[in-house]
């Protein structure tokens, strides 16, 4: 697949530009434990990639307390937003390769996130992030989070681009499903969750990380 000719390329962020599933897991677990819940990462993989609103009401089922499941959330996120600030967010492989060259080749870059924009505004500045990205779409930016296509459709509106001009990373099955609803081509980078078939019938290729997405930028290479 030839990706030479895209001049806007959409991100999610958790998951695929950084390791900040494992922080999201850990902060929770923690929180919880202190209310005298388990967490396993099993559960965890439930809330991946659905935004905030779904974690929230997620955890108020899960503590069977509507009060309590938020602000179960509100310590888990401060927690988040400590051991952010303290560098406990690792990039993904390949992700500042991949910035960098979309960069140096005027292509623009979007961050498509479900989560806040508060929090991908301040994940973006500490990790480093921020100066390769020329604008940042956020959960809070629409009714309807991934996997309904709503987010993109605001990014391509943002962007002022076609479809055909753009390019959908992705790693977890609600965003690549989202990515495609919306008519854009999606590469499919998995992490923590296993996509199946039909999920993986909608991205255009699936790469083991970002770094080896370069190729297809580059020169015309075989649809996979």
């Amino acid at each position: 697949m030839d990706l030479s000719d895209k001049k806007f390329v959409f991100f999610d962020m958790d998951g695929l530009l950084l390791d900040t599933e494992t922080l999201y897991y850990e902060t929770r677990k923690q929180i919880l434990a202190d209310y005298g819940f388990s967490f396993s990462k099993d559960e965890h993989y439930k809330y991946v990639g659905r935004g905030f609103p779904d974690s929230i009401r997620r955890l108020q089922e899960l503590v069977g307390d509507q009060e309590l499941g938020q602000m179960v959330f509100d310590k888990a996120m401060k927690l988040y937003q400590q051991r952010l600030t303290s560098g406990q967010i690792q990039l993904m492989p390949g992700a500042i390769d991949l910035l960098r060259f979309l960069q140096d080749h005027d292509k623009q870059s979007f961050i498509t996130s479900s989560s806040g924009k508060k929090t991908i505004m301040q994940t973006a500045q500490v990790t480093g992030l921020k100066p390769y990205f020329t604008g940042f779409i956020s959960g809070d930016e629409v009714t309807k989070n991934k996997p309904a296509p709503d987010i993109y459709l605001r990014a391509l509106s943002k962007a002022q681009a076609k479809k055909e001009q753009a390019v959908v990373f992705e790693d977890a099955p609600t965003g690549i499903i989202a990515g495609a609803k919306a008519g854009i081509d999606v590469i499919a980078v998995p992490d923590l969750i296993s996509l199946d078939k039909s999920t993986q019938a909608l991205a255009k290729i699936i790469v083991p990380n970002l770094l080896a997405v370069l190729p297809f930028f580059t020169t015309t290479t075989d649809e996979k």
